[in-house]
């Protein structure tokens, strides 16, 4: 099951979160047998309690940091991608050196990632008043400017932003909502426009997208025929980035064709839940535009902008605008789930389980959005040690949502993390009633009945498994190394691992198979040969230092057998393999071992 993220469809980053194996048992440790298996500003803006808050420099007494260890606290912090330690420490930096114009830009940089937007207004306008122009500076001001209706002051201040390279698409979209919101219709659709044709002279992607704000202009003048035209000439396909086919399909919903919204929604992946999807649509389609759906499409416009822009040099953009975005739709009260939801990924990507779980809390079922929030959530708790919790929350959600093979096969995949093989298999057999022809399943199936001890069920699902897809890696080298782990089909087990290694020849896991099996017929030059060799690839895996320390003894070379040894018992976390490499640190080894 591929876990295909909103963003970045374009780019191989951290999004896309987005192409990574999410479900699948493409990680080859999990499918080998055995085991390897009072702070910062203290009262900062809350996404959603928005607050104007000021920043007063903690009093410092004796024993308090100076200038320099606060600085290497905040670079520390800014390391580590804690933006709010970060915001702290350079906040206390510029009590003590207000002019700074690195501690100035560096605290406003983190103040604006953290969300606290009315602070890092503040920063800027102190840099301001040392003539000194922060990189993003107006975008604080603009948001601010906004939510209090001063559009004014909007036109000004996008002036600035326009000017300055970093803002410049931002000033643009401030600028025509600002004009929109003085009655200027046809200056606000120029300048969508002109920032249209700005695009795609920078040749940043596909600029169509940029007639969806168009289009939501007619939709708040009930100009149906203007927005649909509009809207008609943004091609959507499978390979359209999700939350254009979800705004697409919502501003279709919102001007009456409720058919076509569907049809659209439908290009969306496996992930997105068609039923919740189809309901949202009906429900978006009986709603009634009103002001407030002004500051909806200002905010939502924000954070598109950037997402259907992303380039490496402005992804680490994201976070900020998507907390401008947020500020606009909390200080109007409106809800802006796809700000929560990209908030939502940013911070796991962090590996801020904290405010990603508070992210995720406020993406709602009914939201086209939260199956694949759910699904990424899940998979954090068993990132976190708590694989129990995402079963219990997942089977309490399949108990109201049943038929989705997608998400039992999910559930599927954490009873098998859990060692709840009988569950798996029940969970696995039915995930293949509605996907017959997929190797994945019949592959951790096969895993599953080898933990069950069903050996001829689990030969008979790998077997299966290949047939479908004879270079699935994951499935040679699970089948070749329980093989030759039992000392039988040790020719057949060589074939499959050596087919796994000629197509991953970086895997380490495979690497360590493939030694295994030569140490098991007794090749013991190849053995020490490849296992050094998996050590070098994957230097962090217990069981790959304690098989190369069980061919070093075998080989006569006790010391070295020992070194590797103690490495893994350092690396095991449970007690029966730490016992068992104890064991032989203390007496070594005197025949070929099968490991449990």
């Amino acid at each position: 099951m591929t876990w295909i993220s909103p963003f970045l469809v374009q780019h191989g980053k951290f999004f896309i979160f987005l192409v990574f194996m999410m479900t699948s048992c493409q990680q080859v440790n999990a499918d080998k047998i055995g085991p390897k298996s009072g702070n910062p500003i203290a009262n900062y803006e809350d996404t959603t309690h928005i607050k104007t808050e000021e920043i007063v420099p903690r009093k410092t007494d004796p024993g308090s940091l100076n200038l320099f260890g606060y600085y290497l606290r905040a670079l520390y912090a800014e390391k580590n991608q804690d933006v709010v330690s970060a915001a702290e420490f350079y906040t206390e930096s510029l009590a003590q050196d207000s002019a700074n114009e690195e501690l100035l830009q560096a605290s406003f940089s983190n103040l604006y990632a953290s969300g606290q937007i009315i602070a890092s207004s503040k920063i800027a306008q102190q840099a301001e008043a040392l003539n000194l122009i922060l990189m993003l500076g107006s975008e604080p001001a603009l948001a601010i400017a906004s939510k209090e209706g001063d559009w004014r002051a909007v036109l000004a201040l996008s002036d600035t932003a326009i000017l300055e390279g970093g803002s410049q698409h931002i000033g643009y979209i401030f600028r025509a909502w600002a004009m929109y919101n003085l009655d200027q219709k046809s200056a606000a659709i120029s300048i969508f426009e002109t920032l249209s044709e700005l695009l795609e002279e920078q040749k940043i992607g596909d600029a169509k997208f940029v007639n969806l704000f168009i289009a939501q202009l007619f939709i708040l003048e009930n100009e149906l025929s203007q927005a649909s035209a509009y809207l008609s000439e943004i091609a959507i396909n499978r390979e359209t980035n999700p939350e254009l086919t979800i705004a697409v399909a919502e501003a279709y919903a919102l001007i009456g064709q409720t058919t076509l919204a569907k049809k659209i929604s439908g290009f969306l992946s496996e992930n997105y839940n068609q039923e919740v999807m189809h309901r949202w649509i009906e429900e978006r389609s009986n709603q009634q535009i009103s002001d407030r759906d002004k500051k909806y499409f200002l905010a939502q416009s924000i954070l598109q902008l950037n997402l259907f822009t992303l380039t490496d040099d402005t992804i680490q953009l994201l976070e900020r605008r998507a907390q401008l975005a947020q500020f606009i739709a909390n200080s109007a009260e409106i809800s802006l789930p796809a700000g929560y939801f990209t908030l939502f990924q940013l911070a796991d990507d962090k590996n801020d389980f904290e405010n990603s779980q508070r992210y995720f809390n406020f993406i709602k079922e009914t939201d086209p959005r939260f199956q694949v929030a759910l699904m990424l959530h899940l998979y954090q708790l068993k990132e976190n040690n708590k694989t129990l919790e995402a079963i219990n929350k997942l089977s309490a959600y399949l108990s109201e949502n049943s038929n989705k093979p997608i998400l039992e096969e999910l559930l599927a995949d954490f009873y098998r993390m859990n060692n709840q093989f009988f569950n798996a298999i029940k969970m696995y057999e039915s995930v293949l009633s509605h996907k017959p022809n997929s190797g994945d399943v019949f592959r951790k199936l096969g895993v599953c009945y080898q933990k069950t001890q069903q050996q001829e069920k689990a030969e008979t699902a790998f077997a299966i498994a290949l047939e479908l897809n004879p270079n699935d890696s994951s499935a040679l080298n699970y089948l070749g190394y329980w093989w030759a782990d039992e000392g039988r089909n040790l020719d057949q087990a060589i074939e499959l691992i050596v087919k796994a290694v000629e197509l991953y020849p970086d895997n380490g896991y495979y690497a360590d198979s493939l030694g295994w099996v030569y140490y098991k017929i007794g090749e013991m030059e190849r053995a020490v040969l490849w296992l050094e060799h998996a050590v070098r690839l994957t230097p962090d895996d217990a069981i790959i230092h304690e098989h190369l320390g069980d061919v070093y003894w075998i080989v006569g070379r006790p010391l070295e057998a020992r070194y590797k040894w103690q490495f893994a018992l350092e690396m095991y976390s449970d007690a029966a393999p730490k016992k068992r490499v104890f064991q032989k640190i203390q007496s070594g080894v005197s025949h070929i071992v099968i490991q449990d």
